[in-house]
This record gives C-alpha cells, sequence and structure tokens, in this order.
C-alpha cells in the first residue's frame, strides 16, 4: 500500500466520522493555543527586559537602598520602597572608587499635583540633571528639553504623564503643574519608551533634585537617597568596580557583605537574575499548555481506541486481502498523527490571532519561528504517541478473527 493510498484512506474515515474528529480536534488545539499564547507572552516579557538592559548600559551601576536577595522573602518592605536607607554621605564613599566617573542620585515621594481643575496624588522623582545625560536613550526629549543644572520650579514630564495622567487635559511644554502647592512651569516631555515594562517609567515626573528639601520634605529624610546612578570610566571593569563600591558602602553602614542592607546591580547581574525569573516563568507557562495538550492526546487515545473497536471487521478485510500488520499500523498512527497536526496547525492559528490582541493589554508577546513549527510538530507527535497503543492492537488482530467480529 503506497502512501499515498494510506493518506486517502485516513482522510476518507475522518470525513466520515467528522463530529468526533473534530471533537478531538479541538482539545488539540486548545492545548496548543495555549501554549503558542503563553510561551509567546513569555518570551516578550524575556525580550522587552533585555531591551531595556540593552539601554541600561554595561558601563553602569546602580545602588538601591535594599538587599534584592531578601527582599522578596519579607527582609524588607518594599511596597514604600524600603527600611533600609541609602545617605548623602555614601556618595563620597562610592566616589573613592577608583574607575568611577560620575554619580547621579536621586529620591522618591508621593505629593499633590494639580493641573487646571484636576488634582491627584502621584509619585514624583527629585533627580540630578546627570542622570539624564547618563541615560540618553531612556530620557529621549518628545518636546521642550530636560531639567537644566540650577533650575528652580520646573518639572519634566515621562509621556504617559502628560498625556494620560489628566485625562482628556493633555500638559504642553510651558503649562504649569502645582506641585504640592508650588508652580512648576512644564519645560519638557519625555518620548514614549513603549516596552511592557515601561509604564511606570513613562508615567515619571522629574523635578530638581535639591526641591527634595522642600516638595519632598515629608516623604524623605534630609540626608536620604532612594537610588545612586554609577557611570564607570571607558574601559573599566564594572563588575570589579561593583564589587568595591559593596565594600565601602558596606563599611559606611557597618555592615557584612553577608547582611548589606543595599544593593549594588550592574547589567550582568540583572540580566542574570532576570534571566533566572524570565526561564522560570516561561517553563511554568509552557508547563500549563503542555497539561492542556496532554489532555487533547488523552482524547486522541480515547478516539483511536473506539476507531479500531468500530472498524475490527475492516481490519479484517484489509488483512485479508494482503495489506501487513505494519501497514496497518501505519494506517492507525498515520490518523492519530493526521488528527494531532490538523489540530496543531489550527491551534497555531489561532494562538497568533490570540497574540496579536494582546499588545492592547501593554504586553507585546514574541512568537519566535522555532516555537511556531515546534508547537505544530509537537502536536503530530502527541497525537502519534497517543494513538500508537491503539494502532499497536489493530495491527495484531488476527485476520480469521477480525472477519468473525460482529
Amino acid at each position: 500500500m503506497r502512501f499515498q493510498d494510506t493518506l486517502d484512506y485516513c482522510l476518507v474515515h475522518m470525513r466520515k466520522r467528522q463530529l468526533r474528529s473534530w471533537l478531538t480536534i479541538i482539545g488539540i488545539i486548545i492545548g496548543i493555543a495555549t501554549i503558542v499564547v503563553l510561551v509567546s507572552v513569555g518570551e516578550g516579557v524575556k525580550a522587552d527586559i533585555n531591551k531595556q538592559l540593552e539601554e541600561f548600559g554595561p558601563d553602569m551601576i546602580v545602588v538601591i537602598p535594599f538587599n534584592i536577595d531578601t527582599a522578596t522573602s519579607g527582609g524588607y518592605h518594599v511596597a514604600g520602597f524600603t527600611t533600609a536607607h541609602l545617605y548623602e554621605r555614601d556618595e563620597d564613599y562610592i566616589k573613592k572608587v577608583a574607575g568611577v566617573q560620575d554619580v547621579a542620585k536621586a529620591v522618591y515621594g508621593r505629593v499633590s499635583i494639580q493641573f487646571r481643575d484636576k488634582e491627584i496624588t502621584s509619585p514624583v522623582y527629585a533627580a540630578t540633571t546627570n542622570m539624564f545625560t547618563m541615560y540618553p536613550k531612556q530620557y529621549e526629549v518628545e518636546e521642550g528639553r530636560q531639567i537644566q543644572e540650577g533650575e528652580k520650579n520646573v518639572v519634566f514630564l515621562g509621556y504617559n504623564a502628560a498625556n494620560k495622567l489628566f485625562g482628556k487635559d493633555k500638559v504642553s511644554v510651558g503649562s504649569y503643574l502645582s506641585i504640592n502647592g508650588v508652580p512648576h512651569r512644564v519645560v519638557g516631555i519625555e518620548k514614549l519608551i513603549g516596552t511592557s515594562f515601561s509604564s511606570s517609567d513613562d508615567a515619571s515626573i522629574y523635578i530638581p533634585y535639591d526641591e527634595k528639601k522642600t516638595i519632598l520634605a515629608n516623604s524623605v529624610a534630609p540626608d536620604e537617597v532612594f537610588m545612586f546612578n554609577i557611570q564607570v570610566a571607558k574601559g573599566a571593569d564594572t563588575e570589579a568596580i561593583a564589587e568595591q563600591i559593596t565594600d565601602q558602602l558596606a563599611a559606611s553602614h557597618r555592615v557584612s557583605i553577608d547582611k548589606k542592607d543595599f544593593s549594588v546591580m550592574t547589567a550582568a547581574s540583572i540580566q542574570k537574575t532576570v534571566s533566572q525569573i524570565t526561564d522560570i516563568l516561561t517553563g511554568s507557562l509552557f508547563l500549563i499548555g503542555l497539561i492542556s495538550a496532554v489532555v487533547g492526546g488523552i482524547g486522541i487515545a480515547n478516539t483511536m481506541f473506539m476507531s479500531v473497536l468500530e472498524r475490527t471487521k475492516e481490519i479484517g478485510i484489509l488483512k485479508a486481502i494482503g495489506a501487513t500488520s505494519f501497514q496497518i499500523l501505519s494506517i492507525f498512527l498515520l490518523e492519530a498523527g493526521l488528527i494531532g497536526g490538523t489540530g496543531g496547525v489550527i491551534g497555531l492559528g489561532v494562538g497568533m490571532i490570540i497574540i496579536a490582541g494582546i499588545p492592547y493589554f501593554g504586553i507585546t508577546p514574541y512568537l519566535s519561528p522555532e516555537v511556531a513549527v515546534g508547537v505544530v510538530v509537537f502536536a503530530i507527535g502527541v497525537g502519534a504517541v497517543a494513538g500508537f497503543i491503539p494502532a499497536r492492537n489493530a495491527s495484531k488482530i488476527p485476520a480469521v478473527e477480525a472477519l468473525s467480529y460482529d
């Protein structure tokens, strides 16, 4: 029996039992579509984070006031950002490290902001002006300019802060915002970053660092710093400098390295942490989809067992006219693979339709060609594996017994 004959035979049988075939295929469609959507979301999140890390730069170091290794285990209260602190004097310790080229700093606090007749409470960052020059890609200007050294009562807005924070009232350069009752002139609006994890950055509001003593007086202590951004000299070893900064700050805070109340992060260390998290996320999402696909495979197995029972006499006729056990096995395996493959192709299409709408929810999924091809091959494999035992059983039925089956 030629392959074409086997294929035609399987297709004819599937058409004769369309309802059962499609009910089985739907199970595979759901499983494959689930895998496509969940894995694409996981990969999209990973790609977005990697893109932002590229903009972070290999020559940059960030110091934050909590130990990131213990923050998720209840060691610090991250929601209010932290119960630990960085201080103005820490800047002097950082600058002592050879290879440190520049240090920027920022503090954070929630304040009352009024624009026209609308008043809201929103976070505001008081940052030194060199922070903008350290990250030129992140702080690209859409309109106006960034805050300049020595300015007072001015504000630089993220794209969403200008265009969405006050509803239909869009803020433009030259407008005035009342921040904790003090008028601030808008000098610039940042370009939209637009990645899955940039929503907080796109909604950021920046004021001059010195205004932390007035505007943020109720939010932070006079000598407190929320974050240091450090740029190392060209050609310097960023990781080695980060280790030296860690030693200096541990001495300043009078804590051991194991019990430090801060974190010194480089692009490499962030990448390592993020990769571990996203790999776990993607793996977990894939496992959920895999369970759905296995359920679909059970449906295929059930369908094939029923098919063998219904076609026992037909199997006997095929053997009587010369079909071998291998050819019988091939027929049922091919049919199971066709069911799985059809479900895989349609499931891939359904998944692609779903992920096309996901960006509207702020996440940009990524479906790689390898995953697209892989899920279809996987679906065919699920079908073949699920159909193997029924197919083997069919191939072992003696011709005489099959012909006498009623």
